[in-house]
């Protein structure tokens, strides 16, 4: 049997997944494995059908004032990515899940390869910065911002900005 590849590691340890539901919270479509992860990262929820009511807090915060797009529920060696996307009616919220399971220590010691200007890259993007903002910021074009971040995912193990800004904030935590 040959050897995976790390990067195949991380494509395997790396899952995704599609949740929709209502503005009431209420799941009208859900992947079964977004299904099992909501189950076991947040319990199971007051009724059968409903969003989590973390997930519910959440989102009915991010409505009112407009913040955080991105949830980020940890357990043990396995953290889950929620974020939510904008939908093309007002009669339904999408929810993107990412599940990415790994041990800190092994995500800290990437982090360290990461350059000096990657590392500004991702701490701006961890404030919420958007890729012009960023630049102007840093005195580089947004297309070079845009290349840093192709390089960062990467080497965090991730696929999204909202995995990379959860994973700076883990790291920003834990190196206090």
């Amino acid at each position: 049997m040959p050897k995976s590849s790390p990067r195949e590691k991380r494509r395997e340890a790396r899952r995704q997944a599609l949740v929709l539901a209502t503005p009431e919270f209420k799941i009208q479509f859900a992947e079964p494995v977004a299904r099992r992860w909501l189950k076991e990262f947040f319990g199971r929820p007051v009724r059968a059908g409903l969003l989590p009511r973390k997930v519910c807090r959440w989102l009915a915060c991010h409505k009112k004032r407009r913040i955080a797009t991105s949830f980020v529920a940890k357990q043990h060696n396995a953290r889950l990515y929620l974020k939510r996307e904008e939908s093309y009616t007002h009669h339904s919220t999408i929810l993107l899940l990412e599940l990415i399971k790994g041990r800190g220590e092994e995500w800290s010691r990437r982090h360290r390869h990461l350059t000096r200007r990657e590392r500004e890259v991702l701490h701006w993007l961890a404030r919420g910065k958007s890729n012009a903002e960023i630049a102007a910021i840093l005195g580089i074009k947004p297309a070079t911002v845009g290349k840093h971040l192709e390089r960062i995912y990467p080497k965090l193990g991730v696929e999204n900005r909202t995995a990379a800004i959860g994973f700076d904030s883990e790291n920003s935590e834990i190196s206090r």
